[in-house]
Parts: C-alpha cells; structure tokens; sequence
C-alpha cells in the first residue's frame, strides 16, 4: 500500500496512473504491477527515491 512506503524528505506522490488513468493518491492505495507514479521532490535525488521502492 502507498502509505506503507517511506519516502526521502520533501518527496511525495501527485498521482498514480493506472491503465493510463491518474488518479489522486491516497494512503489506501493498493499498488499494481504496470502502476506508474509521478512523484515531486525538492530534496531527494532520483537514487534515494529508487531505494524506497527497493
């Protein structure tokens, strides 16, 4: 679930799209495999963000 994900300071997710639909995300949000995630950060590097979905 999104909310089980611990993320760098100062990123969070805008949306996740899902079958090529965004949606406005929610701790409660299950993720899928094919699920893609845009997500914002004045702080974390791209490497730091990788490692929270690791």
């Amino acid at each position: 679930m999104l909310g089980e994900i611990t993320l760098p300071a100062g990123t969070v997710v805008a949306t996740v799209v899902r079958d090529g639909h965004p949606t406005v995300p929610s701790p409660e949000v299950r993720l899928l495999p094919g699920d893609e995630l845009l997500l914002v950060s004045h702080e974390a590097t791209e490497q730091e963000i990788h490692a929270s979905f690791q």
